[in-house]
């Protein structure tokens, strides 16, 4: 194994602790949204009431998909390790693709996540057109 691997493979680990941390919190009904919203979500655009009302809906409806699943059973699966056919119709916008994770519930995707600085950055996956879709960030 080179050191470049050792070092990719440090990062998904860190980036799949931010991921398991993230849905337990999601998880723990006591755990209400807007602390989620400050604890793991990367909020740099975001200024206004509104935005904040949107990121917490958000927030509940990914709780509420959450509810039935067990989070055991949730695979993380990095952007670079999907077969081509799942993410031709991504636009990456200059993003890392480094930084995309796409989640699985028993085979079906649940949730696209985009991470910078060890947080959320999107859990936003919107068509732009031409049946490509990109990340929103907050």
């Amino acid at each position: 194994m080179s050191v470049g691997h050792c070092q990719e493979q440090s990062k998904e680990d860190l980036d799949f602790a931010v991921i398991d941390s993230f849905l337990t919190d999601l998880d723990d009904p006591s755990f209400r949204a807007d602390v989620i919203l400050s604890k793991h979500i990367l909020i740099e655009q975001t200024d206004t009431d509104e935005g904040y009302d949107y990121l917490e809906a958000s927030i509940n409806e990914i709780r509420l998909n959450l509810q039935s699943k067990q989070l055991d059973q949730i695979e993380a699966i990095p952007f670079h390790k999907l077969p081509k056919k799942e993410t031709r119709d991504i636009d990456p916008e200059g993003k890392s693709t480094s930084d995309m994770y796409f989640l699985f519930y028993k085979g079906r995707q649940m949730l696209a996540l985009y991470l910078k600085n060890d947080k959320i950055a999107s859990f936003t996956l919107v068509s732009k057109g031409n049946n490509l879709a990109h990340f929103v960030t907050y």
